[in-house]
C-alpha cells in the first residue's frame, strides 16, 4: 500500500491556488518525490457529515481486513447489510474507500492526514 493521502479543509480559491502552485513546479521541472492524493472538504461540517465515527471505525477495519465485499464487511463490522452499504458508498464517492476490479473494497492506503486551517 504505502500511498500518501491527505484530506484538507479548504476554499475552492484555496484549492485551486494550490493547483495552480503545484502545476507552476511541475512546468519548472521540480518533480514531488512522492505522488500525495487528496481530497479536500470546504468545511468542518462536509468532513463530519462524510467521517461519522461509524464510518471512520469502518475505514480502520476495512484497512485491516483488506479487500472485501460490503456483505463479508457488514458481517465484520456486525452491523447490517443496508447500513454499510451505504456508508461505504459514501466514503467510496468521497475517495476514501476504492473499488478493486474484482467489486471488493479497501482502503489503500495506511493513514490519511487531516489539516484544518484556523
Amino acid at each position: 500500500m504505502n500511498r500518501n493521502y491527505k484530506v484538507k479543509i479548504e476554499t475552492e480559491e484555496e484549492f485551486f491556488t494550490d493547483l495552480i502552485a503545484n502545476a507552476e513546479k511541475l512546468d519548472k521541472g521540480v518533480i514531488p518525490e512522492k505522488t500525495v492524493e487528496r481530497i479536500s472538504f470546504p468545511d468542518l461540517e462536509t468532513f463530519y457529515s462524510y467521517c461519522t465515527p461509524k464510518r471512520l471505525q469502518l475505514l480502520k477495519e476495512l484497512h485491516k481486513i483488506g479487500c472485501v465485499s460490503i456483505n463479508a464487511l457488514a458481517s465484520h463490522l456486525q452491523r447490517h447489510y443496508k447500513n454499510v452499504f451505504q456508508d461505504v458508498k459514501t466514503l467510496e464517492s468521497a475517495v476514501l474507500v476504492e473499488k478493486t476490479d474484482k467489486g471488493q473494497y479497501c482502503v489503500p492506503w495506511d493513514e490519511f492526514t487531516a489539516t484544518v486551517k484556523l
